[in-house]
């Protein structure tokens, strides 16, 4: 895995389980997750997805894994109990994981992004699937996002979140490279499904929302970003001021296209 460039810590904690309720409808909208049987989510941080994949599948079963004690140990305690005896939580890298039992799906959501290796982690997670097994993916394509009217700090901050990403050996431009990831990786009968959203001033509540969520990401970076020179506190001030203040420009647009990919298991 790549270093992760949000950092552990207590906000971030707080900022995942914030960005999974936030996006739930957009994210789970055109995912047929089987509604039964085990299902793997791997890299699930502080279970912010799992909480959200019990409480819609209440006869799903979940093995969710991470290489983070701390994150499992967050997931753990921010569990309901009755949720409990439905999901095992396991610290491990994904790149040694192999399931106690062969599951029915496999599950990852805004992971990839962060894997130095997204193909060795695919195989590695086939090794766990049945045959014919469903994986659902979901990432970000972040060259699709636009925001209109534009600023050129806060372009400037966007182009370095990237930069930095890339520099930590993750891919912030990953979702179009999935599909050849994942047959490389040896699945097959791929469902591509691009999931484009905007916002603009015919509902000003949800694009006044989508921008404080996003402004909440990007200051997640934002104290590694200007330690290492990427940008400076001027520039992070300005886009601050310019992202939160969108909703109030009569002409104002927010787009942003994520990619989610359901694929099979060949094995």
């Amino acid at each position: 895995m790549s270093e992760y460039l949000h950092g552990y810590t207590k906000q971030e904690y707080e900022r995942l389980i914030h960005q999974a309720e936030f996006l739930k409808d957009l994210v789970y909208s055109k995912l047929d997750i089987p509604s039964e049987g085990l299902l793997l989510e791997l890299g699930c941080g502080v279970g912010a997805q799992t909480r959200i994949l019990l409480q819609k599948y209440p006869r799903l079963r979940i093995i969710a894994v991470d290489r983070s004690e701390e994150a499992i140990a967050t997931a753990k305690l921010g569990m309901k109990e009755e949720y409990l005896p439905r999901v095992q939580f396991v610290c491990s890298d994904l790149s040694d994981f192999i399931s106690p039992q062969p599951a029915d799906a496999a599950f990852y959501c805004w992971m990839l992004e962060h894997a130095n290796n997204p193909v060795a982690l695919l195989k590695q997670a086939s090794k766990s699937l049945k045959p014919g097994a469903k994986v659902f993916l979901t990432e970000v394509q972040n060259n699709t996002l636009q925001v209109y009217p534009h600023n050129e700090n806060l372009e400037r901050y966007w182009a370095a979140y990237n930069r930095m990403q890339l520099d930590y050996k993750g891919d912030p431009f990953i979702g179009i490279k999935l599909p050849g990831y994942l047959q490389e990786a040896g699945f097959r009968e791929l469902n591509i499904k691009p999931c484009m959203f905007i916002y603009n001033q015919h509902d000003k509540s949800a694009l006044k929302a989508i921008c404080e969520y996003w402004w909440r990401l990007l200051n997640s970076a934002a104290e590694e970003l200007i330690f290492k020179g990427y940008i400076d506190a001027e520039t992070r001030d300005l886009s601050r001021e310019h992202l939160l203040n969108l909703h109030l420009h009569e002409k104002a647009v927010f787009s942003f296209t994520f990619v989610q990919i359901i694929a099979e298991n060949k094995f």
